[in-house]
């Protein structure tokens, strides 16, 4: 089906360009031009078209993200192979990995976790997996279907995943995803029957625990806790809270739910400090350490900018509502203020009251309350280093304007050979990251909470009006 128009590449109905003919040196660029063509060309293109046209349109569709996903990993790949054939010895071929999944993850705009994932999935899809790379750029099964098979033939050996390859492709385009996950787990039980062992033992290794707010509206006053355990230790942890909560409704006739129950108790046991139990309340008053980063006006004056929360060690969890920070603060046992400046235009933080002297590393918590996430583009992970943007061996300040809040791959991946990264504005502290390729990512951290950039008249009227109104925190709502 024609699109009517095209700009600069093949309409959809025709074949695409065979680049065979172009120069050396000159594939990759044409290539990418093509591709940012069709970009364009899908942007613009009509949906005013019969049903059965739009229908095929989307499977069609379907079939390209496919495509482009095996292309991406063939890229990915053969970046990663030509860095590790040059690295001499397992540490460097392994900062060689990590910095090449750094720039995979910039260029598709994902955090070096998910970055990672995917050069490990195109460099096994490439090497052991073939038939199953074919299918995908066949378009026929997705991306996330390729990743389910790498799943399960990690645990194989080189020689095994060829033959669970073999066996498999075939079978892959009839299936859902549940279908392939679960074939390519029965042919890896049949290729090497000691491969659920193995898988066991690698999935105990990678128990943890997470935090990270709700989904939808309810994350702005809830978090999931997550733990990841093995099955037994998990069916036992919730069968006692569980335990727990029928016993309070059945013995002692509490009228919270079930679930409320649960989730109460679990927090009661872990912060030592019991709930109110039958009040009805959520919990009692935790004596774990938990900051709040918001404005003056909404702490003393009813205000309703939204704060931000944070640990005793100044990660950043994400924004609670005003009137919730200040429920935190008028229940908490004890409670002290630490004063932070912001800039007037960008509403960066820029410095803070240096009387509360309770804690070290009172900088590094600014730079986490500043940045609050890693500064590193698409990324969004929490913040594990503060660290030179300039390096302090080449000559780097040890001070606010010379930091960045870096989750730690990032980090890592910064002090990797060809990357560079500096300030190149102080207004609103934007610092740009270089790759090795010569690509160039910027990054800014957001403003303080509460701050709302005013025009210059708004300025002047303040400047002219009633001081009052607008400086005395006696006035509007307390905390």
């Amino acid at each position: 089906m024609g699109m009517g128009r095209s700009v600069a590449a093949a309409p959809l109905h025709e074949a695409p360009p065979q680049l065979g003919g172009a120069p050396p040196g000159r594939v990759g660029l044409q290539a990418g031009d093509e591709v940012r063509a069709w970009v364009h060309v899908l942007g613009q293109a009509p949906v005013d078209v019969a049903d059965a046209d739009r229908v095929d349109l989307i499977g069609a569709l379907e079939r390209l993200k496919s495509a482009a996903a095996a292309m991406q990993a063939r890229l990915a790949a053969a970046m990663a192979d030509e860095h590790v054939a040059r690295a001499s010895g397992e540490r460097a071929r392994t900062q060689a990995v990590r910095s090449v999944a750094g720039q995979v993850g910039l260029a598709r705009r994902v955090s070096p976790s998910r970055a990672m994932t995917f050069v490990g999935l195109a460099r096994l899809l490439s090497h052991d997996l073939p038939e199953t790379l074919v299918a995908l750029a066949a378009g026929e099964i997705s991306e996330w279907q390729a990743v389910l098979v790498g799943r399960e033939a990690a645990v194989l050996s080189s020689a095994d995943r060829a033959a669970l390859d073999a066996a498999l492709a075939p079978r892959l385009g009839p299936l859902g995803d549940r279908g392939v996950a679960q074939e390519a787990r029965r042919l890896v039980d049949r290729v090497d029957p000691g491969a659920v062992a193995r898988r066991v033992r690698r999935a105990e290794a990678d128990r943890c625990v997470t935090v990270r707010s709700a989904p939808g509206p309810a994350g702005c006053a809830m978090a999931r806790l997550t733990a990841t355990l093995p099955v037994a230790q998990a069916v036992a942890v919730y069968a006692g809270l569980r335990a727990h909560a029928e016993a309070q409704r059945n013995q002692h006739g509490d009228q919270r739910g079930i679930g409320q129950l649960m989730s109460d108790e679990l927090v009661a046991r872990l912060t030592a400090r019991p709930g109110a139990a039958g009040s009805g309340t959520a919990v009692g008053r935790v004596q774990v350490e938990v900051g709040l980063v918001m404005s003056e006006r909404s702490l003393l004056r009813g205000g309703a900018d939204p704060a931000v929360l944070t640990d005793d060690r100044g990660r950043t969890y994400g924004h609670v509502p005003a009137f919730l920070a200040r429920r935190l603060v008028r229940d908490a046992d004890r409670a002290w203020l630490t004063r932070l400046y912001a800039a007037p235009g960008s509403g960066q933080l820029v410095t803070m009251d240096a009387r509360r002297r309770a804690f070290s590393g009172r900088l590094r918590r600014l730079v986490v309350w500043r940045d609050q996430t890693c500064r590193m583009p698409w990324c969004e992970a929490p913040v594990r280093h503060a660290d030179h943007v300039r390096a302090h061996a080449a000559g780097g300040a040890t001070a606010l304007a010379n930091a960045a809040g870096l989750c730690e791959a990032c980090n890592y991946v910064k002090e990797s050979d060809g990357w560079r990264a500096g300030v190149v504005a102080a207004q609103g502290h934007v610092i740009e990251f270089t790759t090795p390729t010569g690509h160039r990512y910027r990054s800014q951290p957001p403003p303080a909470p509460g701050h709302h950039p005013r025009s210059l008249d708004e300025h002047v009227e303040l400047l002219a009006g009633d001081w009052d109104d607008e400086c005395d925190v006696g006035r509007g709502g307390a905390a």
